[in-house]
């Protein structure tokens, strides 16, 4: 049950960035708040979140991954998503219509398991990895620390897992 309450923050952390970006274009303001306030608030939000599921994470089963076939960098390989989610915010006229895109891209974001990638991982550290092991299993693992060049030496230790497929880790 944890696990799924983590993928369902993760999932609503990595699309949030979509309503970020309509509260921005709206301006939306509320009572004293100016819409410069709100707008650093939306932005925060994100990232506070992410801080809190990152430390969350060390609650999940560990394992490890040894000798991987292949190890590929996937830090760049979202940003056309993301660019994505911001131009649909950027033409979406009215909340309810927020709502339901919104809703739409977070179910499919949810079921298809995408692996939860979220730019504001990259402000702490973390990096993204296509990993194939050594019995040609793919993972993607999110991973905090200097970029992996070299994948004959690639290890990872300490992974905790989110799903079958996506795994997570950090300097403990």
């Amino acid at each position: 049950m944890l696990n799924l309450f983590f993928r369902l923050l993760l999932t609503a952390n990595a699309t949030f960035w979509m309503v970020v970006v309509y509260g921005i274009k709206e301006q939306w303001s509320y009572r004293i708040f100016s819409p410069g306030i709100i707008s650093a608030i939306l932005i925060l939000i994100p990232v506070i979140l992410s801080l809190v599921l990152l430390l969350c994470s060390k609650a999940f089963d560990q394992d490890s991954i040894q000798n991987c076939k292949e190890c590929v960098l996937a830090d760049n390989e979202f940003l056309p998503v993301y660019l994505g989610y911001f131009f649909v915010a950027l033409s979406i006229n009215n909340l309810t219509t927020l709502c339901y895109i919104y809703a739409i891209v977070f179910v499919f974001t949810f079921v298809t398991q995408a692996q939860y990638f979220n730019p504001a991982f990259l402000l702490f550290g973390y990096h993204f990895y296509h990993v194939t092991t050594m019995r040609s299993t793919k993972v993607f693992v999110i991973a905090k620390g200097t970029v992996i060049r070299n994948e004959q030496y690639v290890g990872f230790d300490k992974l905790r897992r989110i799903n079958n497929t996506t795994y997570i880790s950090g300097k403990d």
